[in-house]
């Protein structure tokens, strides 16, 4: 923010056409500031120790102001279309107008009947007063642009301006050199000359900068009837204490000062400072060219211009720094604006984001989370959960851990945290992205219990195949009836890995498939998938209508009536019951009972896992443990349960919950 806060220096690079009419009026005012600065001179302003007469300086001293602003000019003209030129080129051309200015005032003078050394010395010493205040104050403000935005630079400026009356002083002696007159018999009207000549440069510079290189559109607004009676109080101020020189009225002077400096921008202030002096200028400048005011007078007017001085400066100054404080204002409501859209910005971010977040102190109490971290850890575990995450931040700030939000396997649920150091509200804390993996590495796990079934049950049948058809190739013509029996077990080996792998195959479209939700009926569906069983007896009790996908309904209730009669006690027929009713939700819940081996007890989950199968089941019973995990994810997609029991007596009961439909 301190950069275009602080700095605010709202300039314009002035069109070519601009630049063009400047440098016209620059080259008219040089001659005529020479004109003024004769003609407003005092002739005889005391006598030196010889008896010539002492010449004074004149009172309208505008020759260094002109140099000023001429070669200031020059300095920022820039080409069409382009960026400023070289320092070398713009050095080249600064001295080439130094000489044509000093070349104007010189001739000016000889006409008005200087000696062309004492017209040169004039001449140069206006140039060099401008030239040392521009060069000084180019380096003070660090770059091109001369404006005074800033308190700071309109001190600069005062600064350069006096520096440049100083190197320029011994150049006002040239009186030295005519008869009579000694370098002693100067100082009053060097000294008198050189703080003529720094306010002129100060105040005009001043001014005319902000004039021509200030954007007035940011600026603090002003009422044009305000100035019109600044302008009339200014004068009065100025006119009593030129009419009552014996009274201590100068003070008078800074009142209005005040007032402007207080009411207008920068740019109308340096309208009205300039004003304001143009006219105290003319009112000493004009009395002294038609003789209206004697020498002994002198020390007056110069106590007038410093008055004058004083009083650009008191408005300037209150202008520019009533001007920074309304921009600086602006930009703390402006920034304050903008930290509150962030703030909500990033506000809605956090709440929405699917991540939990989640920021600590470095004791692990909880400063801020969103409603993702609610979600995940629970109302009761986001309080006491984040602070066992701090202890893994000097070794692992990156770690995957498993959660058990209600305490029970059920609830599992596998974490990825990611913490971090940050600051918030002037201290340490530390922020956790939490990231819901249980999908990601329920999916790892399946692929690698696939990889390991894969290794195994698809591999087994296929060398059953392969053993089966060496058999049969040996046997073939020998003997067609072992031929025909190898043959007849390699396609049942062919038949079991097509099951496997269809097993596989429906898992995968249960979870990503589209479903297409259908009415349908329980009762034949479950008739049908019973034909398939002949030497099973079943009890089908079904009278229910579920709102389901019927390709998917039918791998379901297919797989449990199969495991059902699979899982039969061996030498034993299966004995299977299937019936529908109302569960209490609502919904309609589908049992199937069998008298089989049953399931140990602390397995009922474990068998819903994939690839996972009850710890009784031995080699004799065929299958990938698929079939349940894929009843498990048919069931889920449709937003129902499944659970498994064992019975009091032999076998197992699975009780199914889904969606109850209407009947037709």
């Amino acid at each position: 923010m301190a950069g275009p806060a602080l700095f605010w220096r709202p300039s314009r690079r002035l069109p070519q056409a601009a630049l063009r009419a400047c440098w016209g009026l620059a080259l008219l005012a040089t001659p005529l500031a020479a004109v003024l600065h004769q003609a407003t001179a005092f002739d005889d302003v005391g006598r030196s120790g010889a008896g010539a007469p002492v010449p004074g300086p004149g009172l309208v001293d505008a020759v260094p102001l002109v140099a000023f602003a001429w070669l200031a000019l020059v300095w920022l003209w820039a080409p069409p279309g382009r960026s400023l030129p070289g320092p070398g080129r713009r050095l080249a051309a600064v001295g080439a107008t130094a000489a044509l200015s000093t070349l104007l005032v010189t001739a000016v003078g000889v006409l008005l009947g200087q000696p062309w050394w004492g017209a040169l010395a004039g001449g140069l010493g206006g140039v060099v007063h401008g030239a040392t205040t521009l060069a000084l104050h180019r380096w003070r403000t660090g770059d091109d642009d001369l404006v005074p935005h800033r308190p700071r630079d309109l001190v600069s400026l005062g600064t350069a301006a006096v520096a440049g009356a100083v190197v320029s002083a011994p150049l006002a002696a040239w009186p030295a050199l005519l008869p009579g007159l000694a370098l002693a018999d100067l100082g009053p009207t060097v000294l008198a000359g050189a703080v003529l000549g720094a306010s002129y440069v100060f105040v005009g510079g001043a001014c005319l900068l902000l004039l021509v290189q200030r954007r007035r559109s940011d600026e603090v607004p002003a009422r044009l009837g305000d100035v019109y009676v600044m302008l009339l109080v200014t004068a009065a101020a100025i006119a009593a204490v030129l009419a009552f020189p014996e009274v201590p009225l100068t003070w008078v002077v800074l009142l209005p000062a005040v007032w402007a400096g207080m009411t207008l921008g920068p740019w109308a202030a340096a309208a009205f400072s300039l004003v304001a002096t143009a006219g105290v200028s003319l009112a000493q400048g004009l009395p002294v060219a038609t003789g209206g005011l004697t020498p002994d007078q002198l020390p007056e007017m110069v106590v007038v211009d410093t008055v004058m001085t004083a009083f650009v400066l008191v408005v300037l100054l209150l202008a520019v720094v009533r001007d920074q404080q309304a921009h600086l204002a602006g930009e703390v409501v402006r920034r304050r604006q903008e930290a509150l859209d962030q703030a909500g910005l990033l506000g809605t971010v956090f709440e929405s984001i699917s991540e939990a977040l989640v920021l600590m102190d470095t004791h692990g109490t909880v400063q801020l989370s969103n409603a993702a971290a609610a979600g995940v850890l629970g109302e009761q575990r986001l309080e006491s959960e984040p602070g066992r995450w701090l202890r893994r931040l000097g070794s692992s700030p990156s770690f995957t851990y498993t959660f058990h939000r209600d305490g029970s396997d059920d609830g599992a649920r596998v974490l990825a945290v990611q913490l971090a150091r940050v600051q918030y509200a002037g201290s340490d804390s530390v922020v956790a992205i939490v990231r819901d993996v249980t999908s990601e590495q329920r999916r790892i796990d399946e692929l690698a219990s696939f990889a390991a079934v894969a290794a195994h049950d698809l591999k087994s049948p296929l060398t059953a195949v392969g053993g089966w058809l060496e058999v049969a190739e040996d046997m073939v013509g020998a003997d067609d009836a072992r031929a025909r029996e190898a043959l007849g077990h390699g396609l049942a080996a062919t038949q079991r890995m097509t099951r496997e792998i269809d097993d596989w195959l429906t898992y995968n479209v249960a979870r990503e498939g589209t479903l297409r939700l259908e009415q349908v009926a329980l009762q034949p569906l479950v008739e049908s998938i019973a034909a398939s069983h002949p030497t099973a007896r079943f009890t089908l009790e079904a009278p229910d209508v579920v709102r389901a996908d019927p390709t998917l309904l039918q791998h379901l209730l297919a797989n449990l009536l199969g495991n059902a009669v699979k899982y039969a006690h061996p030498g034993r027929d299966a004995v299977v019951t299937v019936r529908s009713g109302e569960h209490p939700s609502g919904r309609v819940q589908v049992e199937v009972v069998d008298e089989g081996i049953g399931i140990p007890a602390g397995e009922e989950l474990a068998i819903f896992e994939p690839f996972r199968r009850a710890s009784t089941v031995t080699d004799t019973y065929e299958g990938s443990g698929m079939g349940l995990a894929l009843c498990k994810r048919i069931v889920r997609r449709h937003g129902g349960t499944i659970t498994a029991r064992r019975n009091d007596g032999p076998g197992t009961t699975v009780t199914v919950v889904l969606p109850r439909g209407t009947a037709a």
